[in-house]
C-alpha cells in the first residue's frame, strides 16, 4: 500500500491541534505516519502531544529548542518524513473523515507529483461567515491536469491561476523531500507557503487538481486575527514578510538558472512579484484603518520598488475611476468615487516623483495607462496622455482645495 507521511507544525496551540490529529488518527492504515513537530511551544502543547503520542505508535514527535518558525518546523517535518506521498497540515485544521481513502484512488499506481483537492471553510468569526463563501471559491481548485513548465507558469498567473498555500494539496514524497531540501534555512512564516510552492512547482512534472472534493477543512478565523484591523506595526511586519519571500525566491531561481532548464525564469518572478505586491497593497488599502495608510507608504517603499507599489494604486485608480463613469446619475456615490480615486492618484504620483519606477515592469505600465485613459474619459485629466505629475498633482489639489 502506498503510504502517506501528514506533517503538522504546532506552536501554542494546544486547544486544537490535538484536534487536528485525531482527525487524521482514524484514517491512517500500512506505514502511514504523522509528524508533529513543535516549534517550542511556551504552553502546554507539549504535555498534550506527549499524551497524545504515547497512546499513538504512529505519531512521530520533534521538538525545537527554540522557535525557528513555519517554513523550518515544516522543512524539519518534510525532511523526516518516509510516506511515498506527503500533505502538510495546519495545526489549526483537520482533514474531513475519509478523506486518505479518497485520495489513495487517486495515487494508487499513478505518478502525479502534486494532488490538489478542495477545501470546505468553516467560520469560526462573523468576519470569517462573510468570507467563507468567497474563500471556499478561491481554495478550490479548477479540475485540470497540468504538465511540465505549464505548473508554474499557471500558479501564479493573473489569469487561471492558482491558491499557493501548501496545505490541502498531496505531494509527492521525493518531490517534497528534493524541495525543501532545496529551501533556505532560515525564518519565514506565512509567506513561507508562497515560497515553497514556487520550487516546488520548479521540480514538479505533474499536477491533477480533482474536482468535488471538499476534504481540508480549513477553520477560518480560528487560532489567528482573521478580520480585525491591522496596525502600522503588524502592517510593516507583513510587508517585511512579503519582501523576504520574494527576496528567497529569486535566490532560488539564480542558484538554479543553469540546473533546471527554462526560458521564462524573469517572467515567473514577476508574476510572484506582482502577486506579492497585490497582496500587500490589498491588505493596506482594506485592512489598515484609512488614517494610517499614509504613514505606511514610506514602510512599504523601504522594502519594495515603485513600480510595483503604484501598479496597484493605479489599479484603484482604474477600479474607482471606471465606477464614477458607470453612475452618472448617482451624485452621492461619483463624489465618493471621485474622492477616492484622486486620493490614491495622489499616492502614486507622489511616488513616482520620488522614485521613477522602472517601465520595464508590463505589469505598472499596463495599469498606469488603463487607469489614465478612465481618467481622461471622466474628465479628470484633461488627456489620456497627460500624465505627467505635476499636471495630476495640480487637478488633485484643486480638487480637495474645493471640498
Amino acid at each position: 500500500m502506498t503510504s502517506i507521511s501528514v506533517v503538522i507544525p504546532v506552536y501554542n496551540c494546544a486547544r486544537y491541534c490535538t484536534q487536528c490529529i485525531e482527525s487524521v488518527l482514524p484514517q491512517l492504515a500500512g506505514d502511514d505516519e504523522i509528524i508533529v513537530v513543535d516549534d517550542a511551544s511556551s504552553d502546554n502543547t507539549d504535555e498534550a502531544l506527549q499524551a497524545l503520542s504515547s497512546q499513538h505508535h504512529r505519531i512521530r514527535l520533534i521538538l525545537h529548542s527554540d522557535n525557528l518558525g513555519t517554513l523550518r518546523s515544516r522543512r524539519d517535518g518534510v525532511l523526516a518524513s518516509t510516506g511515498d506521498y506527503v500533505m502538510l497540515i495546519d495545526q489549526d485544521d483537520e482533514i474531513a473523515p475519509n478523506s486518505l481513502n479518497q485520495l489513495r484512488q487517486y495515487i494508487a499506481g499513478s505518478r502525479f507529483d502534486i494532488i490538489h483537492f478542495g477545501v470546505r471553510v468553516v467560520p469560526e468569526n462573523a468576519a470569517a461567515r462573510k468570507a467563507a463563501a468567497g474563500m471556499e471559491g478561491f481554495l478550490c481548485p479548477t479540475p485540470r491536469e497540468l504538465h511540465g513548465q505549464d505548473i508554474l507558469k499557471l500558479q501564479f498567473a493573473a489569469e487561471h491561476g492558482f491558491d499557493w498555500h501548501v496545505h490541502h494539496r498531496l505531494f509527492r514524497g521525493e518531490l517534497l523531500r528534493r524541495a525543501y531540501k532545496a529551501c533556505a534555512g532560515t525564518r519565514l512564516v506565512l509567506s513561507d507557503d508562497l515560497y515553497m510552492n514556487f520550487i516546488i512547482d520548479a521540480y514538479a512534472t505533474t499536477y491533477l487538481a480533482l474536482p468535488d472534493s471538499p476534504w481540508y477543512l480549513y477553520h477560518l478565523g480560528r487560532g489567528d486575527t482573521f478580520g480585525r484591523a491591522l496596525t502600522v506595526e503588524s502592517f510593516a511586519r507583513l510587508v517585511q514578510r512579503d519582501a523576504k519571500a520574494l527576496q528567497l525566491i529569486q535566490e532560488f531561481v539564480a542558484a538554479n538558472r543553469n540546473t533546471i532548464p527554462r526560458e521564462d525564469w524573469d517572467d515567473r518572478v514577476a508574476d510572484v512579484r506582482d502577486r506579492l505586491g497585490e497582496h500587500m497593497m490589498n491588505e493596506w488599502k482594506d485592512n489598515l484603518p484609512a488614517p494610517m495608510q499614509p504613514a505606511a507608504l514610506p514602510i512599504i517603499q523601504r522594502s519594495w520598488a515603485s513600480d510595483v507599489i503604484c501598479a496597484e494604486l493605479f489599479r484603484y485608480v482604474r477600479d474607482y475611476a471606471y465606477d464614477y463613469l458607470q453612475h452618472p446619475e448617482d451624485a452621492t456615490r461619483q463624489d465618493t468615487d471621485k474622492n477616492l480615486t484622486l486620493r490614491y492618484l495622489k499616492y502614486a504620483t507622489d511616488i513616482e516623483q520620488v522614485t521613477p519606477p522602472l517601465l520595464t515592469n508590463i505589469h505598472y505600465t499596463q495599469l498606469r495607462d488603463i487607469a489614465y485613459s478612465h481618467l481622461h474619459d471622466a474628465r479628470l485629466v484633461s488627456s489620456a496622455k497627460e500624465s505627467a505629475p505635476n499636471h495630476v498633482l495640480r487637478k488633485i489639489r484643486e480638487f480637495l482645495h474645493r471640498r
